[in-house]
């Protein structure tokens, strides 16, 4: 573990350590208070896309959180709860800006695959990485279009992405049988992947008398670091074996230990409850315990 010394000798009783788990915990009151309406959002992006994109045909989806282009759906609610974040609050024209570059880069990716030439395995293999995702998202495709996962918990799945400097897309049922690759080996290489972009990794955290460890790179892939195995091995080192996670979105993993005060456990618990209705790209409320050797239950 990289030691953060300053952080450790800060942190000495259980409501040094609440504190510090608050200043690690990026919720905010401008976020669970949007003063963006999801409704009108959507009206300010499609119109932009409908001028940005004239020979496309964009429109709005079932819900409020949903823009479709033939057949294919994007979410535009995890752009919402970035923007909801900026403070001082970003005008109208500010929002379609910004919604303009994030669609430019989103489509960019999309596009980037034209049909019936597909990468090819050499081209991706050093760029395939894990990721946890909602596993409704990963039921709403079908088909060709069906993308490679694996239940992690109930509600969640970890599946499989192409990393690229612009973004990533999911790898698809149709990608690894025209790659001729198992589905085994695609998770073999994309956690050998992910282990080696995390080496780099920030580990926060305290050795008591509250023990916890935190990721918070903001990558995409914090919450898919619990799936490594040294990463569980140092957290039960450390805390214990089994110890007690939360990653409530895609972008933080906290790891505590089953012996924290009652204080930390209720502050913790509750802040993952408020993180994952607060923020983009949300993963679970629940707390998870978690063992060293990967078996992963609810902790009620």
């Amino acid at each position: 573990m990289r030691d953060d010394t300053t952080l450790a000798r800060a942190v000495r009783g259980s409501l040094s350590a609440v504190f510090v788990v608050l200043t690690l915990w990026c919720v905010t009151a401008a976020a669970a208070d949007c003063p963006i309406d999801p409704k009108a959002f959507q009206s300010e992006v499609l119109a932009m896309l409908k001028q940005e994109f004239p020979g496309q045909a964009f429109k709005a989806g079932n819900s409020s959180d949903v823009i479709v282009r033939d057949k294919v759906e994007f979410g535009p609610s995890n752009l919402r709860a970035r923007l909801c974040l900026v403070s001082p609050p970003l005008s109208a024209k500010e929002r379609v800006a910004a919604a303009r570059s994030h669609f430019r880069s989103t489509l960019s990716i999309a596009d980037q695959r034209p049909a019936g030439k597909p990468e090819a395995w050499a081209s991706v293999q050093d760029q395939v990485m894990l990721q946890l995702m909602p596993a409704e998202y990963a039921q709403k495709f079908q088909d060709d279009k069906a993308l490679v996962s694996r239940p992690f918990i109930p509600g969640v799945a970890s599946a499989v992405v192409i990393d690229g400097e612009k973004g990533y897309r999911y790898v698809r049922k149709i990608d690894i049988a025209q790659w001729k690759i198992a589905a085994d080996a695609l998770f073999e290489q994309a956690l050998k992947n992910l282990d080696a972009k995390s080496k780099a990794a920030k580990q926060q955290g305290s050795r008591g008398p509250d023990k916890f460890l935190a990721f918070e790179e903001k990558d995409g892939y914090d919450a898919a670091r619990i799936l490594l195995p040294w990463v569980r091995s140092e957290a039960a080192r450390l805390l214990g074996d089994p110890f007690l996670a939360a990653m409530p979105n895609r972008d933080f993993l906290i790891l505590w230990s089953a012996q924290n005060s009652a204080e930390f456990q209720k502050f913790t618990r509750q802040k993952a409850r408020d993180d994952y209705k607060a923020q983009p790209y949300p993963l679970t409320p629940t707390t998870l315990r978690v063992w060293r050797d990967g078996r992963v239950e609810v902790a009620q």
